[in-house]
């Protein structure tokens, strides 16, 4: 029954009935396909122009100085200059005209587990193509990089509708079947070893490390502008009554306990829950991260929005 598969931070519930066949390589390539198609058309909406506000157009880098005009904002002054020569100059900045892309999606064990029809993975290979998608319809380039205990995917960042086919693709196969454990150490390393100019790194996991207490991320952090996708279950946050429930770590298979899910127990599991998101969400912000919740409940696509409009309002400086 789908109300007894629950599990507890850090858990997955392990499943008694037998797992059905695994999907052919076409099967495989016929979703990602659909993915493609339907988070190019998502993204052709409000995603895209939320991207570009947050993305493009920041005109931080400076390009020169020149002579003070009528109707020159006089909040680009040029003070130093102005005091050199006599006369007001005012500042020139060039406009960013693209914002490299890296996508990291964690393709270990934990992320295998979801609900709600779609696991951790899935909903995270829907957000890197909408993510992909709104970066191609922008102009950007995209890389992607799948990961595990180690590097298992990688594509160099590329433009074009084959590229973003290709990310895409990588994705939804890295998606279907997630093992192992996590090692966000891993893809730090593997982002500082590829990334050679400032770039958006959005890294789509459940951040179920216990590494992460290491600060993996700090340096990429102070670099780059990173972003936490951070991808969970609505039963890792609240259990329902199901009676008696085994659970069994997905990453680090050791046995099995099992937890009863009356009232209290409940209660506790829930408390113990809140706080395991508060813990990772300090640890996060700590390392430069700024946060974005997925849920595989819900299409991805609210939240980007959400997150990219709110980015591109503070980047315009609008209180």
């Amino acid at each position: 029954m789908a109300s007894q598969r629950e599990t507890q931070p850090g858990a997955q519930l392990e499943l008694g009935a037998q797992l059905a066949a695994a999907p052919s390589l076409a099967e495989i390539v016929r979703a990602a396909r659909i993915l493609a198609v339907r988070s190019r058309r998502e993204a052709a909406g409000v995603l895209v122009g939320a991207w570009r506000s947050a993305f493009r157009g920041g005109g931080v880098e400076f390009e020169e100085s020149r002579p003070y005009a009528p109707g020159d904002d006089v909040r680009a002054i040029d003070w130093n200059a102005t005091a050199r020569t006599g006369a007001p100059w005012v500042k020139r900045f060039r406009e960013e005209r693209s914002c490299t892309l890296l996508l990291a999606l964690d393709a270990s064990g934990s992320m295998a587990f979801g609900t709600t029809g779609r696991s951790k993975a899935q909903t995270a290979a829907h957000a890197a193509a909408l993510l992909a998608a709104s970066a191609a319809q922008a102009g950007d380039p995209v890389g992607f990089v799948a990961f595990g205990d180690e590097v298992r995917r990688e594509i160099p960042p590329g433009r074009g509708d084959a590229h973003t086919w290709r990310v895409i693709r990588a994705a939804a196969e890295s998606a279907d079947a997630p093992h192992g454990a996590t090692a966000l150490g891993v893809v730090a390393d593997w982002i500082r070893a590829h990334a050679r100019r400032r770039s958006l790194v959005v890294v789509l996991s459940d951040f179920r490390d216990p590494a992460l207490a290491r600060r993996p991320f700090a340096v990429l952090g102070r670099r780059h502008d990173l972003v936490a996708a951070i991808v969970e279950d609505p039963r890792e946050r609240d259990l329902v009554a199901a009676g008696g429930l085994r659970l069994a770590d997905s990453e680090r298979p050791a046995g099995h306990v099992v937890l009863g899910t009356r009232r209290a127990q409940r209660d506790a599991y829930q408390r113990a829950a809140a706080e395991h998101r508060a813990v990772l969400a300090r640890r996060l912000r700590e390392e430069s991260a700024e946060l974005v919740w997925l849920d595989t409940a819900g299409n991805p696509l609210r939240p980007l929005v959400r997150f990219f409009r709110a980015r591109g309002t503070q980047r315009r400086g609008i209180p």
